[in-house]
């Protein structure tokens, strides 16, 4: 997912066909992600990961195969991968929650939660430094400590996208061995769910119906995932190359950064805020995020990029480790995955919205991608404003029981 939309913007020197590669993707995913939400919720979430694993390292392999053949993977080969992945993170994540509240005691969901962002992060900071040099190969004659010049003799030439795409194919048969052998104990009451699929997105649409403080947070309480997934897939190239004047290096350590404060958030969130509220706390980051975001974008700094891409991943994290607890607490486990995919269909759509704006060829021009994050800071402080208004119902309605009492 790194390495696509570089290849757009860099090798295919099209930053408003990866801008509209990405709406198309959207678009389809607001029925996918309805769709998969009825999923979630009446097959085994195990078996879920099984097939969709199945199907997306399938994909992957092929797609390198043909590029090894024709010596080139066809772009409509990368599109296809690129949907894949999303269409499968789109079941993924909510299905991985939803299976950790089925398999976890309400008195452990602060700290699985912490665990699963822990163990993400730390694979994301691998991955990321890993992608650097694939990307950009290594030319390295010596190393410089202190006055001491060790010379060594490291010379790679960036891989494919075959190649690429090869080896993460590969990792998905792995996810399903390792899948395959994972016995458990559900902690909540399963449920057959009957009835059309329709009528069971229904019942999930309901639940937010009658507990509209819960839906106002879960939209405003989304609003920094929906800008990461927007920075990572479509702006980050662009600005990395038309603001910062930076090479795919910076763009791929833009992943480590992230994932560092991302790792620091799932170690010490919990403990920070320990004695206030998750909708308070999560106030307090979106506006953190608001505000770091507009100081990074005016500037062209890359050291000051990458402190907000630090930032952003102790912010995007802690609020994810907090959001999650707290709806799990206020969610019922067999309507989990519809309820949160009308969560994320909402917040699809309100990303299509951005997505069509930014498609437009003013900011992929010159220095025009700050007006695109500009924008961005008004839509966090939009949805801070919904957080504000729904925050003291939230409180008496629906308590925070993860807040410790001293």
């Amino acid at each position: 997912m790194l390495a696509v939309p570089w290849y757009f913007v860099s090798i295919l020197k099209m930053p408003q066909g990866l801008t509209i590669m990405y709406m198309s993707m959207l678009i389809g995913s607001i029925f996918w992600g309805l769709y998969s939400g009825a999923l979630i919720d009446k097959y085994s979430r195990k078996n879920l990961f099984l097939f969709f694993s199945l199907v997306c390292g399938t994909i992957l392999c092929s797609a390198a195969i043909t590029g090894y053949i024709l010596t080139y993977v066809p772009t409509f080969l990368v599109v296809t991968v690129f949907f894949a992945t999303c269409y499968f993170n789109g079941v993924y994540y909510p299905a991985m929650y939803a299976f950790a509240q089925e398999i976890s005691d309400a008195s452990h969901y602060g700290k699985v939660n912490s665990l699963l962002e822990i163990q993400s992060q730390a694979i994301t900071i691998a991955s990321g430094g890993v992608a650097a040099f694939l990307l950009q190969g290594v030319d390295v004659s010596s190393i410089h400590i202190a006055s001491i010049n060790i010379p060594i003799a490291v010379h790679t030439a960036p891989w494919s996208l075959s190649r690429i795409f090869m080896v993460d194919g590969v990792t998905y048969f792995i996810a399903i061995a390792l899948i395959w052998f994972i016995k458990y104990t559900p902690h909540t009451a399963t449920h057959n769910e009957e009835g059309s699929v329709w009528e069971r997105l229904k019942i999930g649409n309901t639940f937010l119906r009658n507990h509209r403080l819960i839906l106002i947070f879960g939209v405003g309480s989304f609003s920094i995932f929906v800008f990461l997934l927007l920075h990572f897939n479509t702006l980050v190239p662009i600005f990395v190359v038309n603001h910062l004047r930076s090479n795919v290096t910076t763009f791929a350590l833009t992943d480590v950064y992230y994932a560092i404060g991302a790792l620091l958030a799932g170690v010490w969130i919990r403990k920070v805020f320990s004695k206030v509220s998750a909708i308070w706390a999560i106030m307090l980051m979106t506006a953190v995020t608001a505000v770091f975001l507009l100081i990074c974008s005016l500037s062209t700094s890359v050291v000051v990029y990458f402190a907000f891409s630090f930032i952003l991943g102790v912010t995007n994290a802690g609020t994810r480790i907090l959001r999650i607890t707290y709806l799990f607490h206020h969610i019922p486990n067999h309507l989990a995955g519809r309820v949160n995919s009308v969560l994320f269909m909402l917040g699809t759509l309100c990303r299509i919205g951005l997505a069509m704006i930014f498609s437009f060829a003013f900011f992929s021009q010159g220095d025009n991608i700050v007006w695109a994050y500009i924008i961005c800071v008004a839509f966090l402080l939009v949805n801070l404003g919904l957080m504000i208004y729904a925050y003291k119902g939230l409180k008496i309605k629906y308590p925070d029981p993860s807040v410790q009492v001293h």
